[in-house]
């Protein structure tokens, strides 16, 4: 299936004018945030879900989804491949997570609509997100600049590993986001826990869909 990416910037662009790196909560309120890992198989996407609970340090709610996969990826646009999976599993959880953490750039992004941000904006919840790449841009600083301005930072999350560029979704500041992703940081894990709990459900689901091949 190909894609217009005329429309597609079209949509991104108005998208990133519904974004709002205000914080919702303070960071003593986050209890619950959920983490979202997708990955590909057959044409299809498989998305995984887990909502962690900070206080207790445990997994309240696990889900995953599996659905056929909308385009292929085109750089800048991976939103569009990638959204409607986390949409769907994030309609399918039973518990209410206060924020959402997604691998993927949030406004650290060409256009400010990275998959954190169109998943945080589609649900008008806050939304941050962890990448373990750099999409656009440069670093000064530790900072993520994109036309000179400060789009997300670098966050050390392991030692001998590279860092992880963390960028506002939505409703969440970059200080927020940023200390959030520390606060969930369980070495020797490099991606925070919740992340690190969707992979590895991600991983196990996606071992079961194997063998029944």
């Amino acid at each position: 299936m190909k894609a217009d990416t005329r429309k597609l910037r079209d949509i991104q662009r108005k998208v990133a004018k519904e974004v709002s790196s205000a914080d919702k909560f303070k960071l003593s309120e986050i209890k619950t945030v959920a983490g979202f890992d997708v990955t590909y198989f057959d044409n299809k996407i498989l998305c995984a879900a887990i909502v962690y609970d900070l206080e207790k340090k445990e997994i309240i709610e696990k889900k995953h989804t599996i659905s056929k996969m909308p385009m292929q990826y085109i750089p800048g646009y991976r939103a569009f491949r990638d959204g409607p999976a986390i949409l769907q599993t994030y309609y399918d959880l039973e518990s209410e997570p206060q924020v959402l953490m997604i691998l993927g750039h949030g406004i650290a992004h060409p256009l400010k609509c990275g998959l954190a941000t169109f998943v945080g904006a589609e649900l008008a919840k806050p939304a941050i997100g962890a990448a373990k790449k750099l999409l656009a841009g440069e670093i000064e600083d530790n900072k993520i600049k994109i036309l000179n301005e400060t789009r997300g930072e670098l966050v050390k999350t392991k030692e001998h590993a590279k860092p992880l560029y963390v960028s506002v979704g939505n409703m969440i500041s970059l200080k927020n986001a940023v200390e959030l992703v520390k606060k969930l940081n369980i070495p020797p894990h490099k991606l925070p826990e919740p992340l690190h709990l969707a992979h590895r459900h991600a991983s196990t689901v996606l071992k079961k869909e194997r063998e029944k091949q």
